[in-house]
């Protein structure tokens, strides 16, 4: 994912193997092979998916993808022009409509059982099997994976070979015997082989296997899925369970003991839904007998989503979150449900749609909730009664909400922690205030990746360093990690520290140390007080405290994709579709040098900013944003 993110060789003797006991007992639990989803032979099935909404939904999709023309795809000379130029602008869009395709036109034709998509589905394999490498053009190493040198197993192969297996469960009866051994060829090469070595040797591991962020999640459920279906000894099945169940650690231990994510919400949806599919292939291949998901660290893990919803489906955008995240409803709430012989009803309060919304890229997940939810019709969310705050005390993150049916509509996000996070951005002490369903003041969220945003330059985006955040710039510095260098987990020694929580009915207000987030010799302290107020129409108010050993200069700023104003009085009105506030900013030493500038990158926020005009050895800055 970034740069730091290299293969592992272990010490002499040492390796990822299983304990041989632990994959007996697994091969003790374990039938056949096994897959989410049924042949296209079980007519009974599909005849009931078809008749579903759900399923008429895919009809409909794949009725759209299969008469695309041209037919959106890519080839090894697309692959090549990203590995020289650098430039995945035009690449970018046909690696998911391709695996769109490999997922719904397979769904159809079992729905149809008329062969309408078995030409397009065939050609589809072949034109992908041909792609010198799976592995996405900018992970290249070199040239050694196009020249098929060596093979590096990412994010994009996972979800193509899981695609070709599930196209390969669901019609082998009906593709050519030629095309079958194709599909199980590939995966064998690009998937298996060097999987195995890697984790059997203990030498150029592939980095993921360890790491606590999506990857290990998304590619460790890919392998495992097509594992189940694909090895014939039960032998080999166990020992994918067994490697699977040993490193998917990696990937809860990316939470923190409250269930937080510091990857975001946008993160959460792609990590933690592949952590389910992990964890329903383990249930399924054992027949029950194992249920991650009962476990009390994945149930906190699983509310994170709710949680995060600030207010009417705004979500909070820092670190590497889109700023319009869309959580589907399956995922929110399939712990209600999934197929559980163990509960006796269903939390059936209020009705949801497990489709609304899916992305039908991955085939593992559709083919979940095509046949092992309760009601392939009829989902139901759990009803949760909505805090008017979310504290996560271990990495100081707050949400404040209004109380329901109060005249407030403001509510607001606060963050400290520290900039060596997964997916991390600089922004220790960002805030942001929304207005009914508008992010006024805004963290901007995710730039459009390059291959500098996972690269040594990656602070180099004014997205990404604090200069896109509403922090100070401290004596002219931004803060640590600089724009020089970056390195995966750089940025530890960039921290705040919690001085005081205060929770009241009416107010919420935190206390944070915010110096250690910059490199200035001579800064004594920082402290920056968050205040939320939902009494009356509400407010927020952020004051931030600086000394100095010696004069040096201090700046606050704020970040906006509204329109703004500034008022007769000084102040600032910033509005957007039809919400507003009023901003003034001030400070014991008397008035400040406004400025403001559009960021030029591939978004474009606002940044309004506040100075102190002279040099100061100490300073209080007060931001005061109510309704307009």
């Amino acid at each position: 994912m970034g740069h730091g993110d290299q293969n592992l060789n272990l010490p002499d003797g040492h390796n990822f193997e299983p304990a041989p006991e632990r994959v007996q007992e697994l091969m003790a639990l374990i039938g056949g092979p096994f897959h989410f989803s049924r042949p296209i032979g079980d007519r009974a099935a599909w005849e009931t998916v078809g008749a579903s909404d759900a399923g008429q939904r895919l009809l409909k999709l794949a009725e759209v993808a299969g008469r695309e023309e041209p037919r959106p795809y890519f080839t090894n000379e697309d692959c090549l022009y990203v590995i020289e130029t650098l430039d995945r602008t035009k690449f970018d869009p046909f690696p998911g409509r391709v695996r769109e395709r490999q997922v719904l036109l397979p769904i159809a034709e079992c729905i149809e059982n008329q062969g309408r998509y078995l030409e397009r589905i065939e050609d589809d394999i072949h034109r992908l099997c041909a792609i010198n490498s799976w592995t996405f053009p900018l992970h290249e190493l070199g040239m050694q994976l196009y020249n098929r040198e060596t093979i590096f197993t990412d994010l994009a192969s996972v979800h193509y070979a899981s695609n070709l297996v599930a196209t390969l469960h669901l019609l082998e009866d009906k593709l050519k015997p030629e095309t079958c051994a194709l599909i199980r060829r590939e995966v064998e090469t690009r998937i298996f082989q060097p999987f195995e070595e890697r984790i059997k040797t203990g030498r150029d591991v592939f980095w993921w296997t360890i790491v606590t962020h999506n990857w290990n999640s998304v590619c460790l459920s890919g392998v495992l899925s097509c594992a189940l279906r694909l090895k014939k000894d039960p032998a080999e099945r166990a020992w994918y369970l067994a490697v699977t169940e040993k490193l998917i650690k990696h990937s809860e231990d990316g939470f923190e003991p409250s269930g937080f994510y510091t990857e975001g919400v946008s993160y959460w949806g792609y990590g933690y839904s592949h952590y389910i599919v992990a964890a329903e292939l383990m249930r399924g291949a054992t027949g029950g007998a194992i249920d991650w998901l009962k476990q009390p660290r994945v149930e906190a893990i699983s509310h994170f989503g709710h949680r995060m919803e600030i207010q009417q489906d705004v979500y909070p955008s820092f670190a590497d979150c889109k700023r319009d995240v869309v959580l589907p409803d399956w995922l929110m709430h399939w712990n209600n449900n999934r197929i559980d012989p163990a509960r006796q009803k269903r939390a059936t309060a209020v009705p949801c749609r497990a489709f609304d919304p899916i992305h039908h890229q991955f085939a593992d997940a559709v083919h979940l909730i095509l046949f092992h939810q309760v009601d392939l019709n009829q989902a139901y969310a759990v009803e949760r009664p909505r805090a008017v705050r979310e504290w996560f005390e271990d990495v100081q993150y707050l949400i404040c909400r209004p109380e329901a049916d109060s005249e407030c509509r403001l509510a607001a996000t606060f963050k400290g922690g520290d900039n060596a996070v997964n997916h991390n951005h600089n922004d220790l002490g960002t805030f942001t205030v929304i207005s009914g369903k508008e992010e006024l003041l805004v963290d901007p969220g995710a730039e459009t990746y390059t291959k500098r945003t996972f690269s040594v330059h990656r602070y180099e985006g004014d997205l990404l360093n604090s200069f896109g955040h509403p922090v100070p710039v401290v004596g002219g510095q931004l803060q640590f990690p600089d724009k020089v260098y970056h390195r995966t987990g750089y940025g530890r020694d960039a921290y705040t520290k919690l001085v005081d929580t205060t929770f009241t009915a009416g107010q919420d207000k935190v206390i944070l140390e915010m110096d250690r987030a910059y490199k200035v010799p001579h800064l004594m302290n920082l402290i920056r007080a968050f205040r939320y107020d939902r009494t009356g129409r509400g407010s927020v108010v952020v004051s931030d405290k600086v000394k100095f050993e010696r004069p040096d200069t201090f700046e606050t700023a704020l970040l906006t994709f509204g329109q703004w104003e500034a008022q007769a009085d000084g102040s600032l009105l910033v509005s957007q579709n039809g919400e507003a506030v009023r901003i003034t900013v001030t400070s014991d030493q008397g008035p400040l040098e406004f400025a403001h500038c559009v960021i030029q990158e591939s978004s474009t926020p606002t940044r309004l900013s506040w100075r102190l005009p002279n040099p100061v050895t100490e300073a209080v800055v007060r931001i005061e944003v109510v309704p307009a």
